[in-house]
């Protein structure tokens, strides 16, 4: 055993069951903390991981409910639970891992067959429904888990962040990664999904110039920015295309981020049912004068008018906002409040599942505005139109940003190309249920 003088825990793991903590950690030397570390340099030195087993044993049963002691501990669970999320071959297929049966079956008829029984840390039932026998085998660390966290491996809260210019500036070296390796390294591209989780927002530089000048649906997968969203999962092709151009198109702009006006703080595509989860853009010439682009976390901004104003914040997360883009032979059109909740989420950070704020793509009201709702929005926009809670920055040609589209607002200042400077970004969508996809996988590589 390691010297525990000499290391410090990373993504301690608590459960909790009726008072019991199970004590299961990845260690590293101390020397790093945790929002300084780099993980690529990290991930290279030795894991070590001390698992502390869990002690098992049967309580009680009856025809409702299972009750087991975990280090002494009680926990108990719901039959139709347990037997709806048996894993044995005849209710999972074991080559697809697909259900093979539904809850309405697992819950018509089921009873206990023979007394429960546990060996080795696992808990053991056969069940019978309607006569039909199946052998179900629970191990203690599912047990633990959905006692009490279930979204232990699915959400990462822990390593969450709210941030504002402060935060961000002091930790932005962490933030910026190589873009050949998040392409070609493990450690690398996760310490980028990373960073996604954490602040909602990163940072690849390195990358190098495009050979080809005029992008087509043809030669999209040859580009950069292309390269880097394969890497989160599919694409998110939109009536702007599998990518796009961000350039001054002046009197033929069809959105104004095509212009060189000051675009204010907002979120992209509203006004479809599913928005994309993260957006990418790839600063290619970015030698005008102005043109900085600007960032802020919306849920700093939810948090501070919830602890300053509890009822607007309420109305916020109920009033329906219009969002629409009637333009260019193309209607979009969906209503969704300003916050949306998630009471699940834990350790700390705000209970929010994601924020919609795109005023340039906002319809007329279908409800009557609250003045709780107004005084809400009235919190809001004095929060993240406030330079301290701002994050802004002047991209180097050769660097993509990537930034979480429901959690980071982004803007850009106007510009100006009087110096003859030239003002091209490159931008594509990546939907959020791939970057979580990569997100838990890629915990679950560093946490075995």
């Amino acid at each position: 055993m390691a010297n525990p003088a000499l290391y410090t825990v990373f993504g301690c793991i608590d459960l909790h069951c009726s008072g019991f903590t199970n004590k299961k950690a990845l260690i590293f030397p101390r020397k790093k903390k945790l929002h300084h570390f780099s993980f690529p340099t990290m991930l290279r030195q030795p894991l070590r991981q001390i698992r502390f087993h869990s002690k098992l044993a049967l309580a009680g049963y009856n025809s409702n409910e299972v009750t087991v002691a975990i280090n002494g501990r009680t926990c108990t669970f719901n039959n139709v639970f347990l037997r709806d999320a048996c894993q044995s071959p005849d209710s999972v297929d074991p080559i697809s891992s697909q259900k093979l049966f539904t809850t309405a079956d697992a819950a018509t008829g089921l009873q206990i067959n023979a007394p429960p029984v546990v060996e080795d840390s696992l808990l053991k039932i056969q069940w019978s429904n309607n006569g039909k026998l199946t052998n179900s085998v629970y191990p203690v660390s599912f047990l633990e888990n959905y006692s009490i966290n279930k979204r232990l491996g699915k959400f990462f809260d822990k390593d969450r962040k709210l941030w504002d210019k402060q935060e961000l500036e002091n930790n932005f070296a962490s933030l910026n990664m190589d873009y050949n390796d998040i392409l070609t390294n493990d450690n690398s591209f996760f310490q980028t999904l990373y960073n996604l989780n954490r602040y909602g927002l990163t940072f690849v530089n390195n990358i190098p110039t495009p050979q080809i000048s005029d992008m087509t649906e043809d030669n999209a997968t040859q580009w950069p920015v292309y390269k880097i969203a394969e890497k989160f999962g599919y694409i998110k092709k939109t009536f702007y295309g599998t990518l796009f151009d961000v350039k001054n198109k002046k009197e033929k702009a069809t959105n104004i981020a095509y212009t060189n006006t000051f675009l204010p703080l907002h979120m992209d595509l509203l006004y479809y049912e599913s928005p994309p989860g993260l957006q990418l853009l790839h600063a290619i010439q970015n030698s005008t004068l102005g043109g900085e682009n600007i960032f802020c976390d919306s849920y700093l901004a939810a948090e501070h008018v919830r602890k300053t104003d509890p009822r607007a914040y309420t109305a916020l997360t109920q009033t329906p906002i219009t969002f629409h883009y009637d333009n260019n032979n193309e209607y979009y059109y969906y209503k969704r409040p300003l916050i949306v909740e998630d009471p699940e989420v834990g350790d700390g950070f705000p209970k929010i599942a994601s924020i919609n704020y795109a005023p340039p793509f906002q319809g007329p009201f279908e409800v009557d505005p609250h003045p709780d709702f107004i005084r809400g929005m009235q919190l809001f926009e004095t929060f993240i139109n406030d330079p301290a809670n701002h994050f802004e920055i002047k991209m180097p040609e050769g660097t993509c940003v990537i930034f979480e589209n429901r959690r980071a607002l982004h803007s850009r200042n106007a510009f100006s190309d009087l110096n003859n400077g030239d003002r091209w970004l490159m931008g594509t969508y990546v939907d959020g249920d791939s970057f979580r996809s990569k997100l838990r996988i890629g915990y679950r590589k560093v946490h075995t």
